[in-house]
């Protein structure tokens, strides 16, 4: 299956995936107009947090969902350049609590880039995500996505003076191992390029915000590329284990497979996949 394809089926199976495939979908929503189109300032989100113009609350719902709440704390309306991707990380992690070596230890390469599946300390995942896929006023994804969806790159949302909007987000992990996000775990966004520099990880969390490729199949490729799994340790892993009623896998044969022309598509020189998922599926398929 190629990756044109497995776009274009993530697309047409909206009905079917319903938020997890659609990146950040406005769950309240966000002014197109503003009265005085002169007095709107034009901010670049990260910039706009750095400067105090926007409050910014990333809450994850779990694994593969967050919400974004975004609150201008101005007096004029704000129309504001969202990223085609970003990252998360418990709150501890971004202040380097709980790590050793400083910082955010268990990376290669120094600084946050490069990290390949290690913060430290026991901590929850971190998180990615994209923001695209919101044409004039929505974002896009956790740990993976963007906020495109507009040409030219990234997507937009205008927040009225002194009002605060909620987007709902589409995530996946890029720590395996880790305790998995949840509501309990303060988290703040951060750009992805202070997580991983890998730009196979970047692109994929970008087409995850788009609505390009289903949140599962974007799991297994995270993992894979953040965490070095193998497809046989993809396949094997389990959601569920029970004495009683059966194991539940994780991923699908369909999405283990779409999973893999995904990342040869954003690995681009990466080989063709030669792995054979028949024995792992016999039983679950």
């Amino acid at each position: 299956m190629s990756v044109r394809t497995v776009f274009h089926s993530a697309i047409v199976s909206t009905a079917t995936f319903g938020l997890l495939i659609c990146g950040f979908q406005p769950a309240m929503g966000v002014e197109r107009r503003d009265s005085g189109q002169d007095d709107v300032r034009r901010v670049e989100l990260f910039e706009a947090m750095k400067n105090g113009d926007i409050e910014v609350k990333f809450v994850p719902r779990d694994a593969a969902r967050a919400n974004l709440l975004v609150e201008n704390k101005t007096k004029k309306p704000l129309h504001i350049q969202l990223p085609d991707a970003f990252a998360a990380v418990p709150v501890q992690a971004q202040f380097g609590g709980g790590m050793g070596g400083g910082g955010m230890g268990g990376m290669g390469g120094g600084g946050m880039g490069g990290m390949g599946g290690g913060m430290g300390g026991g901590m929850a995942q971190g998180m990615g995500g994209g923001m695209g896929g919101m044409g004039g006023g929505g974002m896009g994804g956790m740990g993976g996505g963007g906020m495109g969806g507009m040409g030219g790159g990234g997507g937009f949302m205008r927040v009225a003076a002194e009002k605060r909007h909620k987007v709902a987000l589409t995530t996946v992990c890029l720590e395996h191992g880790k305790p998995d996000p949840n509501p309990k775990i303060p988290y703040t966004i951060i750009p992805i390029e202070q997580f991983t520099q890998d730009p196979s990880v970047i692109e994929l969390c970008t087409h995850l915000g788009y609505g390009r490729v289903p949140q599962n199949t974007a799991q297994a490729a995270a993992w894979h590329l953040m965490d070095k799994m193998s497809w046989q340790e993809l396949a094997s892993k389990n959601r569920r284990e029970s004495a009683y009623t059966g194991n539940t896998p994780f991923f699908n044969g369909n999405e283990l497979r779409a999973a893999m022309s995904v990342v040869q598509y954003v690995s681009k020189d990466e080989p063709a996949v030669q792995v054979s998922l028949a024995d792992d599926y016999t039983s679950a398929e």
